[in-house]
């Protein structure tokens, strides 16, 4: 005859009945483990890589504190449209910033070159073309400006670095008017200008 002697480990009351009772029963709760049927959303912990609920905003394992994501400040009519006056304006090309400053160029013409320059004391803007040179008095354009000096190009008979009063200037003659005194460039500006003008006489000599 099986005798059943309890396990007075397990418990005044683990008898075989009971065992048998028992099997197949989930096991003791593991604490901080989750649930087999539990899917409310996870999300892991970036210092310690744990699971931990989705909601949770200190990690449960090392103490990591999860900061909501800032949100942007509402949208409204008002600020859209500032946001869009505070847009910095398109860069014009450089016929459109001539056209601005008076310059018309014909069709076939293409802008050349554009230097800050000095005649007769005042400040402008020298702009070449392939077939006329400008001078655009004053740094900013209003209509109170007098119009752009021109010449054609093909009215040129000589171009030369001079220097007066310590300073170097560059000096345009024409076949029908008056020398044009160009001081105020850059030395790079003036040496450019002047080898621009020295290759168009040239051109004119082949022809």
């Amino acid at each position: 005859m099986l005798a059943l002697i309890a396990d007075p480990a397990l418990g005044a009351d683990r008898t075989a009945q009971n065992v048998e009772a028992e099997a197949g029963q989930p096991g003791p709760r593991v604490p901080g483990a989750t649930p087999a049927g539990d899917q409310r959303p996870m999300k892991a912990c970036p210092d310690c890589a744990e699971l931990v609920l989705a909601a949770a905003r200190i990690c449960r394992y090392c103490g990591y504190q999860f900061r909501p994501a800032p949100t942007p400040p509402p949208t409204v009519a008002g600020n859209s449209l500032l946001g869009f006056l505070r847009r910095p304006a398109p860069r014009l090309t450089l016929t459109e910033t001539l056209a601005q400053l008076g310059v018309e160029l014909d069709p076939d013409e293409q802008p050349a070159g554009f230097w800050l320059g000095r005649t007769q004391g005042g400040d402008g803007y020298v702009v070449l073309t392939n077939a006329r040179l400008f001078f655009v008095p004053g740094l900013r354009w209003s209509p109170g400006n007098p119009a752009p000096r021109q010449h054609r190009l093909d009215e040129l008979a000589g171009a030369e670095i001079a220097s007066r009063h310590w300073k170097s200037e560059l000096v345009i003659r024409w076949h029908d008017s008056p020398d044009l005194c160009i001081d105020g460039l850059a030395p790079k500006d003036r040496r450019g200008l002047h080898a621009a003008l020295v290759a168009q006489l040239e051109r004119d000599r082949l022809r």
